[in-house]
């Protein structure tokens, strides 16, 4: 692999998707009336991302299976799954998989010394269903690679594993969309599910102001110990979907933001290529 190629690759998208279920209207009935702004968000940042007519979609779920410190990957010819364990399985999500992307990160990420392994076809977990749903329903039904975080998560493993897969996508054909996963904090305000601490929101609004500003990078900054009282699960996806953006942060921009039970929802565009 041309060690250029990453500098060359100009990503058809980027952008970070919350996976509450509650958002999808099927689960959430009349309760969607108390989310509908980030149900809004959600389906506006998918119908942007489609209409950049990707090849390819990568997402980064905090909740996929998770193995030592491999990152795993999709392999089957579908990626499938409903939210039954939500009390709504005709919200559904069946979409083909990427057997060729994922045998092309394996290579790359391999001679790197980065350990992969293949998440054995199964139901995908709420974290891949609920952003595929908004991306499905905007119309998105391309090859589609999801991917696990590792158990044993470090900051430089995420830079060189994005680092990784844009290189192994440059080698294929088309441009990828890339989308993480994730909720903010769990606890920014009274009554949230993992218990209310003021460092949630402050938490909050200084990775949604990093984002819309651009500063991709500075997210590596932000002090673990107030990310451990945020509760939060969005920054390693984000982390490894920014590494695979590299420096690219065109359109930025914060589409949505609230927390209406206590977990922060931020559906956010990080990088817009536009249409072919």
């Amino acid at each position: 692999m041309d060690p250029a190629a990453q500098l060359r690759l100009e990503p058809a998208f980027g952008g970070l998707l919350p996976h509450a279920p509650i958002l999808i209207p099927a689960v959430a009935g009349e309760r969607l009336a108390l989310c509908r702004r980030s149900h809004a968000a959600c389906s506006t940042l998918a119908r942007r991302c489609v209409a950049t007519a990707p090849a390819r979609l990568v997402l980064v779920s905090p909740h996929a299976p998770r193995r030592g410190r491999g990152f795993g990957l999709t392999h089957g010819a579908h990626v499938r799954g409903n939210l039954d364990e939500f009390a709504a399985p005709t919200a559904a999500v069946d979409l083909p998989g990427d057997p060729a992307a994922a045998a092309a990160v394996e290579r790359v990420a391999g001679a790197r010394g980065l350990a992969t392994w293949r998440i054995q076809p199964a139901a995908l977990d709420h974290g891949s269903l609920v952003p595929l749903w908004f991306l499905a329903e905007a119309g998105w039904n391309g090859p589609t690679l999801v991917l696990s975080l590792p158990d044993e998560v470090t900051p430089h493993a995420l830079q060189a594993f994005g680092a990784a897969l844009a290189d192994a996508l440059a080698g294929l054909a088309g441009r990828p969309a890339f989308v993480a996963s994730g909720d903010l904090s769990h606890r920014a305000a009274p009554g949230a599910p993992a218990g209310f601490d003021p460092r949630g929101a402050r938490f909050d609004r200084d990775l949604t102001d990093r984002i819309a500003s651009g500063r991709l990078a500075e997210l590596r900054t932000i002090d673990p110990g107030v990310r451990a009282a945020a509760c939060e699960d969005a920054i390693d996806p984000l982390a490894l979907v920014c590494a695979a953006l590299g420096s690219r942060t065109r359109g930025a921009e914060v589409l949505g933001y609230e927390h209406p039970f206590g977990v922060g929802y931020l559906a956010a565009v990080l990088h817009d290529g536009g249409a072919p």
